[in-house]
């Protein structure tokens, strides 16, 4: 058994990883495109529009299908690195394969490169078995296995998540420029994925600018790299809403996980029944997307205003179910113990992990804090059971010190 598991190798591990999510695929893989990268992909190839929202009258635009000679409002409600993606996968596949399964298949290969990456990763602070042993469980990790299967734009997080936390260790180490470029880049990226990565990004370079190093120059150099990456998007949105954002969703999110039902994962439904766009009188042009998150924003502010107990009580329920798990989730087999089972072990472990190295200063000291910073912010709107998979790199690097500490204690040395 001993030389089963020595004879193990990186190469079987992806080998075993490409099988479990090809068979994923087969037995759960999306069919079609789904939500709104369906509508959106639709519109874009209808009206030449990257475009979400289709005018219906002067005082309503409707998120739909359009057809053609509609007017397809442009969008700035989704981030366009999937759009982009999705686009250029559609271009390769010549309208000969089918786009949904060359877009899982790509989905596939990005999963197997990030736990490439991560093995990787975990190399840079322990010996080789010890990061096989991680990847392995990155890799097989229930819900990374069956989220590649689906048509969603975590997959690509994942790896840019790695590849940032990649850069960051091996500039940190070295402080060659070629890894801060790619550091910086690489953020750029990750903003264009998630548009409230700007806030981590910054909090990333305030932290070791404070805490480890000094250097003005090299932080100032990531900024204006990462700014380059965004300048294209910044400038198509300041020219169509005169406003410099990446996204404008926060009311929606805000809305969507605070308001009188208080479900835990959000609730659309509540925003379609109780504020039906037909009758909201908000004029349906250039701004459309930018007013009517405005007003759903000032919405969820009256509702939080109005009782803010209730609110600060939901809020720390919210905490807990990122933590730990939803105690009254309506996601089917979000129940199932190959799901909330791994789920609630790797959050005790990196509970404990955070406890003794939140005083250590340095990488693993930041990743307490990015930990945390995730939770508490995520909080603010909704959870959603693939939210988990965001901080999966970090709680596998903080539990390995946990599982050392108890080794160490009641063992023998690694």
């Amino acid at each position: 058994m001993l030389n089963s598991i020595k004879n193990f190798s990186l190469i079987h591990l992806l080998f075993l990883s490409l099988i479990v999510r090809a068979v994923s695929f087969y037995f759960f893989g999306d069919e079609s495109l789904v939500n709104e990268w369906a509508k959106i992909i639709h519109n874009q190839e209808v009206s030449g529009v990257f475009g979400y929202y289709v005018v219906v009258n002067d005082f309503f635009a409707d998120p739909k299908f359009a057809e053609n000679n509609e007017v397809v409002l442009p969008t700035v409600f989704m981030p366009p690195l999937y759009f982009y993606f999705i686009y250029v996968t559609k271009l390769i596949s010549f309208g000969i394969l089918n786009l949904v399964d060359l877009i899982i298949t790509l989905q596939i290969f990005i999963s197997l490169v990030s736990i490439y990456i991560f093995y990787e990763l975990i190399k840079f602070f322990e010996k080789e078995q010890v990061a096989l042993i991680a990847a392995t469980i990155f890799s097989l990790f229930p819900l990374n296995v069956w989220v590649v299967s689906q048509i969603s734009s975590i997959t690509l997080q994942i790896l840019l998540i790695l590849l940032f936390l990649f850069f960051l260790i091996k500039f940190k180490r070295n402080k060659k420029i070629k890894n801060l470029i790619y550091f910086s880049l690489i953020s750029g990226c990750l903003m264009l994925t998630r548009g409230e990565f700007f806030l981590f990004y910054f909090f990333t370079i305030i932290y070791f600018y404070f805490f480890l190093e000094k250097n003005f120059k090299n932080l100032i150099l990531s900024v204006i790299l990462t700014i380059l990456v965004l300048s294209p998007y910044l400038y198509r949105n300041y020219n169509l809403f005169n406003e410099l954002t990446l996204t404008k969703s926060f009311g929606y999110n805000l809305l969507k996980g605070n308001n009188p039902n208080f479900k835990v994962e959000g609730d659309a439904v509540f925003l379609e029944n109780k504020f039906k766009r037909n009758s909201l009188k908000i004029k349906a042009d250039q701004k459309y997307e930018i007013n009517l998150d405005n007003f759903y924003k000032e919405k969820a502010k009256n509702f939080i205003y109005g009782d803010p107990v209730a609110y600060l009580n939901f809020y720390i329920k919210k905490v807990f179910s990122f933590i730990f798990l939803d105690l009254n989730s309506s996601y089917p087999n979000y129940y199932n113990p190959l799901h909330i089972v791994p789920k609630i072990i790797m959050s005790v472990l990196t509970l404990i992990g955070c406890i003794f190295l939140f005083k250590k200063r340095g990488f693993f000291q930041y990743l307490t804090f990015y930990y945390a910073f995730n939770i508490l912010l995520f909080s603010i709107f909704f959870i959603l059971p693939r939210y988990s998979l965001i901080l999966l790199p970090v709680q596998i690097l903080i539990s390995i010190s946990t599982v050392k500490f108890f080794w160490r204690k009641f063992f023998y040395k690694f």
